[in-house]
């Protein structure tokens, strides 16, 4: 096992196995636990360095991709469907709690996304560049749909998705 060790800015240690074909941190952040995944480390070489130097953006990175769902909110079918498909899976007690309203018609997405817990990171690699997604659920607890904020390794939003 051929192991990647540093220090990260908010995380500490990170150990990753250059080897391996999927990597699976669990870190903790105001004692908010975040998962990083990295999908086939084995071809990363060099390019881990920047799988770390985007992670000491951790802070950075959260602030840029909830500007992006802000802003694209009203354009941006994929982010609108992720937050009203709630209010169709979640039953009214639930949609109150997470959203503060009872319908979508009355939903604040500054107040949601001001309220969205810390995301989840997934690395890939395509042409020897770095992609990755910044990952949120409006719940741990009621919800398993996750609205994905695509990013390149200069950190530029390059688009969308749901999944659950």
């Amino acid at each position: 096992m051929d192991k990647y060790i540093t220090y990260t800015k908010y995380f500490g240690q990170i150990a990753i196995d250059k080897t391996s074909d999927f990597e699976f941190i669990n870190l903790i952040y105001e004692n908010k636990e975040i998962n990083v995944s990295l999908s086939d480390c084995n071809i990363y070489g060099d390019k881990l360095k920047t799988c770390i130097n985007i992670i000491d953006k951790y802070i950075e990175i959260n602030k840029i991709a909830k500007k992006a769902i802000l802003e694209n909110f009203h354009i941006n079918d994929t982010i609108k469907y992720y937050f009203e498909c709630h209010f169709d899976i979640l039953d009214n007690e639930q949609i109150l709690k997470l959203f503060g309203v009872k319908t979508f018609e009355e939903f604040d997405i500054k107040r949601v996304i001001d309220e969205l817990d810390y995301p989840n990171l997934l690395f890939g690699i395509e042409n020897n560049e770095i992609n990755f997604s910044v990952d949120y659920k409006v719940s741990e607890e009621y919800s398993d749909e996750i609205l994905c904020v695509k990013m390149d390794e200069k950190l530029n939003v390059d688009g969308f998705s749901h999944e659950s």
